[in-house]
């Protein structure tokens, strides 16, 4: 485990693990080891493990160290959340049932914090009842004094526990919201470290077990691990100059949604088939449940920033995550411009989309104004993660606050992934329903002008499209032109003149637009029906509009919820709304 990985997401947008050389480390203040004993000792199988924590030179798992960061990946920092303080390892014999008891466990406490690599060594029987092991499962947990692991366990002999009783181990505290509202956890717990832990299984014997103790060493093997818990933090910056009256804005105070944070989080992720070369970063349990989990229902309340604490730069939107840009550089320019993070918490990993309100003022304090966050579901909040909020004035007087969060991974017990995607959009509100923007047959102008601007998918391909096939789509400049050929004629209305009053002219309707290239560009266009308003068919008037990149993922058209889409479920802020009136 080492740095966290960084997901970004943009409204702007959205780092993994190094595990090097085996080095035993000794000096343990305290060691015990358990191992069915049924047979001689020349059956013992020996296993050499090495983890790490993460350096700066740490690379991904199964790398060497010495490589360059990738680019979605950023340093743990402060360098406590890498910090080992003890270990405990359950071995079991692939393919036995949730009943299944270790064949080998093993706790060592460290009589010296290892901030960096970690080689641990232990045995077990090559034969179990008779039969030859051929492959192991791993259950790996460093830190477990920091979630009181032994209570969580309810008093069982951790050497004898079951597979099924790791899987459903949870923790409630720390890491989560006080019933005040503040963080429980706002610093790495002094003396405990963080929660990291891996579940890794089909681990091969004959690849990298030894007869010998000393033998297992040049078959050792490498396990990446993940801290069990995010992080969440957020950075403010202004715009310099007089010009720019920013000398009396501030942050008044931050607050993040009730029932977003589950009040147990499993110790364990999900078990994970064993890969040299991998890191598996998208790491997490799959048994939470919305309808079967409980959520903390307090709101988590966090501190404002003064005026003197939010940092004057030259151009504040020059902080936003440009597309060509790594993880550890998006955070490097914050802290080389002196901008600084606050109210740093560390939160139990939800299913759940991240939502908040920042209240801030631009006169000092004598009127408040607000502006929400989102980041949305779908794994983006997981462990491992680190949560970033950008804030900037750019005026003010005139202006308000731009808020872009942002997602990433921590790099082996911290790092980030960043959603390699991004949009912005805009919709001027030319009339609207209560369920989605107004549309005309016949009439794209009167509805909206929607433009996606600057879509960029780093090459991949992508298309705009809508659920209801009655729908379509009509491609304009950035003026709202569009081309508009031969005449049209209602015969309602021209019976009665000589045919020379047409009504309109045509314009080409699109059922989808479509970029093979996945070129970036900003695309203008009206979301229009194919046919006249039609009462008696009342399903056919609504229409969700999306935006997908190969091979099926959804952008984030509405962070914010600032325009009418989805609030709830799987599409929340991933689809615009339009209801035909004409």
């Amino acid at each position: 485990m080492k740095r966290y990985q960084s997901t970004l997401t943009k409204m702007t947008r959205p780092v993994c693990m190094a595990l090097a050389a085996l080095l035993m480390v000794g000096a343990m203040a305290s060691c015990s080891e358990n191992e069915n004993t049924e047979t001689a000792l020349g059956d013992n199988a020996y296993l050499s493990l090495s983890f790490s924590t993460g350096t700066g030179n740490s690379t991904r798992a199964g790398e060497t160290s010495g490589k360059a960061l990738a680019d979605n990946e950023t340093d743990a920092n402060p360098t406590q959340e890498n910090d080992i303080h003890n270990i405990k390892v359950w071995v079991f014999k692939s393919n036995t049932g949730d009943e299944a008891t270790p064949i080998s466990y093993k706790a060592e406490t460290l009589s010296e914090v290892k901030n960096g690599n970690y080689t641990l060594s232990l045995r077990f029987l090559r034969k179990i009842g008779g039969q030859e092991v051929k492959n192991i499962d791993l259950y790996i947990l460093a830190n477990s004094e920091s979630i009181n692991m032994p209570d969580q366990i309810k008093g069982k002999d951790l050497s004898s526990v079951t597979r099924k009783d790791l899987k459903e181990v949870c923790f409630t505290s720390p890491f989560g919201i006080n019933s005040d509202g503040n963080a429980e956890t706002k610093e790495v717990p002094a003396g405990k470290g963080l929660p990291i832990s891996r579940a890794i299984t089909k681990i091969s014997v004959d690849s990298h077990v030894a007869d010998t103790e000393e033998g297992a060493k040049a078959k050792g093997i490498r396990i990446p691990l993940v801290r069990a818990v995010s992080k969440l933090h957020f950075y403010f910056a202004r715009k310099s100059g007089s010009d720019a009256n920013t000398s009396q804005v501030k942050v008044t105070k931050i607050e993040v949604e009730g029932n977003t944070i589950p009040t147990a989080s499993y110790v364990f992720p999900d078990e994970a088939t064993y890969n040299e070369n991998g890191y598996n970063q998208n790491v997490t349990s799959q048994k939470y449940d919305n309808a079967g989990t409980d959520y903390v229902s307090n709101t988590l309340k966090l501190a404002g920033v003064e005026n003197k604490d939010i940092k004057e730069v030259d151009n504040p939107e020059s902080f936003i995550k440009k597309s060509n840009q790594s993880a550890q550089e998006y955070l490097d320019a914050f802290k080389q411009a002196g901008i600084g993070s606050h109210n740093l918490c560390y939160l139990r990993e939800t299913n759940k989309a991240i939502r908040g309100t920042i209240w801030y003022s631009l006169d000092g304090g004598a009127t408040e104004k607000h502006e929400t966050f989102n980041i949305p579901s779908e794994g983006n909040a997981i462990r491992n993660r680190e949560l970033v909020v950008y804030g900037y004035f750019l005026n003010g007087q005139m202006g308000k606050l731009t808020v872009t969060p942002s997602i990433q991974e921590w790099q082996d017990g911290g790092t980030f992934d960043f959603i390699d995607a991004s949009t912005n959009v805009e919709i001027p509100d030319s009339g609207k329903t209560d369920w989605g923007y107004k549309v005309y047959y016949g009439f794209p102008k009167r509805g909206s002008m929607i433009t996606l601007q600057d879509i960029d998918t780093k090459g991949k391909p992508w298309i705009l499209q809508t659920d209801n096939p009655m729908f379509g789509f009509v491609q304009c400049d950035k003026d709202g032109n569009y081309p508009e050929e031969t005449p049209y004629y209602n015969p309602e209305i021209t019976q009665n003149n000589d045919g020379k009053n047409p009504v309109g002219k045509t314009y080409k309707i699109e059922d989808f637009i479509i970029n093979q290239s996945g070129e970036k560009k900003t695309l203008y266009f009206y979301v229009v029906p194919k046919n006249r308003l039609d009462l008696a068919k009342p399903h056919n008037v609504k229409a969700q509009v999306f935006l997908t990149k190969y091979p099926n993922d959804k952008f984030v058209l509405n962070p914010s919820f600032k325009y009418n889409g989805c609030k709830e479920g799987k599409f929340a802020g991933k689809d615009i709304h339009f209801e035909q009136v004409l």
